[in-house]
């Protein structure tokens, strides 16, 4: 019954191409790596005031039920086609890995 949910994630991971004259990372090329189907909730949605947009906020999680696959907060997962950046480390549960999401799409007119 579980599986029904479970769908599949793509984890996009940046590497660092080096440090700039200040020290900070210089963002590299993105990597893809399938990671195991998750089990995915929708979660809550917002539309903020914004002049001269319409951003929607989506805050999805993922459940990996008895998994923990690598996946650090600045990370992007690619579901359903749509890319979620990873909002703060992920929970490690004794019975699996908990990640909070965050997208921001502009709303349909």
């Amino acid at each position: 019954m579980m599986d029904d949910w479970r769908v599949p994630v793509t984890r996009i991971r940046t590497a660092d191409a080096g440090v700039d004259q200040y020290g900070e990372p210089i963002p590299g090329a993105e990597a893809q790596e399938t990671l195991p189907a998750g089990m995915f909730a929708p979660g809550a949605s917002s539309e903020p005031v914004t002049p001269g947009a319409a951003p929607v906020i989506t805050s999805p999680t993922v459940y990996w039920p008895g998994q923990w696959p690598d996946v650090i907060a600045s990370d992007v997962l690619l579901i359903a086609g749509v890319r979620y950046q990873v909002e703060g480390d992920p929970a490690r549960w004794p019975m699996g890995l908990v990640a909070t999401l965050r997208a921001v799409t502009e709303a349909s007119q």
